[in-house]
């Protein structure tokens, strides 16, 4: 981005508003995002009387949900700090993210720039639901800890945010707002750990709300061509809020905003560094996804990532440890909990969607086969030590198992409580139980987590822990999944009906699909490497459908002829086959068994039916 220099001044604007309302230990935010120039905004901070002679102010390293540090002080130019008297303070920058000022006690206010995190080329990229985006006149997406700080030992103090937009743009955020003018909204937080946990998109409006289970849920949707709507985002969303208000009982929320920027495969903001995704907060989150026409695809994906997020509800927000609910985001101390958070969130994630009848048994199982083969990409190690380590080398490389092994470790805890406990106790259980007796505003003690839960169900539970999660014993799954009526073996010999040998990448600049690692003695089809995937049962392949129709060609899901057109240099052929009976050495074979004793199939139904 071009570098230009603008003459910072206080807002007027916000300040003389903000003045008359606030009380003085309170941070006065102005954010000016009409004035945009080079993707930058300005920002003008009027701080609460300070006590020391030097103050430092600081933007956060790491963020709660992050797992990673990200440095957002990289972002921020022009920093100047001024006294009452519109005098400069001395100010020094240390590394990324302080900014020492001297004679803190006359100081008044801070103004800098603020560069978007989207835009970046750094390698150390900002995962963009945890971002920024300045789009001047269209979208803004304002992750709060993304634009502005605190001053060290004064992170607990009200914050007041008045922001200047474009009169037609609607602020999508979990956030109470007030608007005193048609381009003027002002939001308040009771400290920067709460206005860091609500985030802002504004663009034009596009929402749509629902109730279930007691809360209020509303999705918000910018989509770069229009593309994809509110309302078809809702209609995905509805039947899972309404399997987890019977997952919960009742929604543990009174309200839950989702908050979802759809950009065009060709997008700018597109980056590969960032991938798609979401970021959960406690009363919102915040979706990065592709911009598909494919209704049905829409629908799947939104499902598949926000089940995830949305069951953020429970833990960590209504079970989190003091780090969490403390965060430090300087030195941040990070909880060994990581198996409760991210795993626990994931496998209910699943477990949700097959107890409300959203899927069937088949599809979760495959979606727990998918993580047994991910896991083994990663070491073996101490849960508990590696999610405490997480932003350290060797461990901040296995974040993503979190997600992988984690959810393992989630269901199978779930087997041996419901065990242990005769059917009495669930996982869910045990949680909710926890997250009454805690709750957003009290933290438990990390060391005491696991023996609680231990307390709350069964003396031998504790050696599960023991062994899997604090320890780095290989988990169970033989053992386990055989107590459900599953069959689980690393390696297996088996007969499938399979097309054969066959591969894919994506040539990015002829936006094809071409054959790799393939052999065309050894598939259905004859096909070859660097042949061009062009049609599937006359449907063209595009990046938008590749999934859908190619998947079937590795994994066919029925016993029917595929006809496919190909190029094969300049010439355009096709091919058509069934396919055939092979057979195979099956890596992490899991299957149901094909009958089931009394006792497996009473643990079975009790995790596995469709409303358990």
């Amino acid at each position: 981005m071009k570098s230009v220099y603008l003459l910072l001044g206080l807002l007027p604007w916000a300040t003389a508003a903000l003045a008359q309302t606030s009380a003085p230990d309170t941070y006065r935010i102005s954010v000016d995002l009409q004035q945009v120039q080079n993707d930058r905004v300005r920002v003008v901070v009027r701080l609460p009387a300070v006590r020391e002679n030097q103050a430092t102010y600081v933007l956060p390293s790491v963020v709660p949900g992050s797992y990673s540090k990200k440095d957002y002080g990289r972002f921020i130019t022009e920093f100047q700090a001024f006294d009452d008297q519109g005098k400069k303070l001395k100010t020094t920058r240390q590394g990324n993210n302080l900014f020492l000022i001297d004679k803190a006690r006359k100081l008044d206010r801070l103004e800098y720039l603020v560069d978007d995190t989207w835009d970046s080329k750094d390698k150390n990229f900002v995962f963009q639901p945890g971002g920024t985006n300045i789009d001047a006149g269209r979208n803004f997406v304002l992750n709060h800890y993304g634009l502005y700080g605190y001053l060290e030992g004064y992170k607990m103090q009200p914050y007041e945010v008045s922001i200047r937009k474009p009169a037609e743009l609607y602020a999508a955020t979990s956030l109470g707002k007030q608007s005193p003018a048609p381009d003027q909204d002002v939001f308040k937080a009771s400290s920067y750990v709460q206005l860091a946990d609500a985030p802002i998109m504004y663009s034009r409006p596009d929402t749509t709300s629902f109730t279930t289970g007691g809360a209020r849920i509303s999705v918000s949707v910018f989509s770069e061509n229009g593309v994809v709507k509110s309302g078809q985002v809702s209609e995905a969303i509805r039947p899972m809020a309404d399997a987890l208000a019977r997952f919960f009982g009742r929604m543990p929320v009174p309200r839950y905003h989702f908050i979802m920027y759809f950009p065009a495969f060709s997008s700018p903001v597109v980056n590969s560094a960032g991938g798609f995704g979401a970021m959960e907060h406690s009363y919102s989150s915040v979706y990065f996804l592709p911009e598909i026409a494919d209704a049905t695809r829409i629908r799947s994906l939104v499902r598949e990532v926000a089940s995830h997020e949305f069951l953020h509800i429970l833990t960590p927000l209504n079970i989190h440890s003091r780090e969490i609910g403390e965060f430090d985001f300087r030195n941040p101390k990070m909880s060994q909990h990581l198996w409760l958070y991210e795993g626990v969130t994931e496998y209910f994630a699943h477990l949700v969607q097959l107890q409300g009848g959203l899927t069937q048994e088949d599809v979760f199982r495959k979606e727990m086969k998918h993580k047994i083969e991910d896991m083994q990409k990663y070491r073996t190690v101490s849960f508990t030590d590696m999610s405490r380590n997480i932003l350290v080398d060797p461990y901040k490389d296995m974040y993503e198992n979190v997600y992988k092994k984690g959810a393992l470790i989630g269901f199978l805890l779930d087997i041996r409580i419901r065990e242990l406990t005769q059917g009495r106790l669930s996982l869910r259980d045990v949680l909710l139980q926890l997250g009454q007796k805690y709750g957003p505003d009290r933290p438990f003690e990390d060391e005491q987590l696991i023996p609680e839960i231990v307390q709350l169900t069964h003396p031998q539970l504790q050696q599960f822990f023991t062994d899997y999660v604090q320890g780095s014993q290989p988990l169970p799954l033989t053992e386990y999944f055989a107590k459900i009526g599953w069959r689980y073996a690393p390696k297996a010999q088996v007969t499938v009906k399979a097309f054969g040998e066959l591969g894919f990448r994506y040539d990015q600049d002829k936006q094809e699909f071409v054959l790799a690692q393939t052999r065309a003695e050894y598939n259905a089809f004859g096909l070859q490497n660097d042949d061009v995937i062009l049609q599937v049962n006359s449907t063209p392949v595009t990046l938008e459908n590749a999934e859908q129709l190619l998947r079937p060609l590795i994994e066919p899901a029925a016993d029917e002829k595929v006809r496919i057109v190909y190029r094969r240099g300049k010439t355009q052929q096709q091919t058509e086959a069934l396919p055939r009976e092979m057979d195979a050495e099956v890596q992490h074979l899991l299957e149901p068994l094909p009958s089931l004793t009394e006792a497996q199939r009473a643990l079975h139904d009790q995790i596995l039916r469709p409303g358990a």
